[in-house]
């Protein structure tokens, strides 16, 4: 074997070698995404329970002033103070109740997925009722919802609404 073959074995023996060796470190790389925790978790439930138990209380067809009003009353202290001012600005993206009935009943939340430390994207619906429901059971409809949450010092507030 001459001294070119040589260079090149050993050229493509490292290549291969480091190709193998960045490989196993992915393979076997520790997540770097920890698991969800437990107080986070019932935490999140809990605001969104109660973001959406209180829809059914911020009428959209009522006045601009009056849906800022009802957000301020029943809203505020659930949501970061960004989704408060884009609320302000665009009352169309308040979530409420549009006509007397049905009314936004509750939250029935699907999925929660950790974004990072920070923040968590929850998947759910939320559950239409009318008198007729709510005596016999079941639900006037359900619309998709997809909310952010966002720890800011400590506690969990809506960041976010789709």
């Amino acid at each position: 074997m001459n001294t070119n073959g040589l260079v090149r074995f050993i050229v493509v023996g490292m290549v291969l070698l480091l190709v193998i060796s960045v490989g196993v470190y992915f393979l076997f790389k520790p997540s770097t995404t920890s698991p969800p925790n437990e107080a986070d978790i019932n935490a999140i439930y809990q605001v969104v329970g109660e973001f959406g138990a209180r829809l059914k209380d911020v009428g959209l067809s009522d006045s601009k002033q009056n849906i800022i009003t009802a957000v301020d009353f029943n809203l505020k202290r659930l949501i970061t103070n960004r989704l408060y001012q884009e609320f302000v600005e665009d009352t169309s993206k308040v979530p409420g109740r549009t006509v007397s009935s049905p009314w936004p009943e509750r939250i029935e939340i699907d999925s929660v997925q950790k974004v990072d430390g920070t923040s968590y994207t929850v998947n759910g619906k939320i559950i239409g009722m009318t008198s007729v429901e709510m005596t016999q059971g079941g639900n006037a409809g359900e619309t998709p919802i997809t909310l952010t949450l966002k720890k800011v010092n400590g506690t969990w507030f809506v960041d976010d609404v789709t």
